[in-house]
């Protein structure tokens, strides 16, 4: 992997770390009941199974 296209992911990765922070707190802050197939919570999944392939 070129220098470049590994700083990209490692930007790329930084973000997904934050921004599912973001989510979780929204998620935890909320009075909603969120079902499984709600956006926030797919949006959840995808960001942990996305980190989680990159061993993050």
């Amino acid at each position: 992997m070129k220098q470049y296209d590994k700083g990209y992911l490692d930007g790329q990765l930084d973000s997904a770390e934050n921004e599912l922070e973001i989510l979780e707190r929204i998620k935890n802050d909320s009075i909603e009941g969120w079902h499984e197939n709600s956006i926030l919570i797919t949006r959840i999944k995808d960001t942990e199974a996305f980190l989680n392939k990159h061993a993050r």
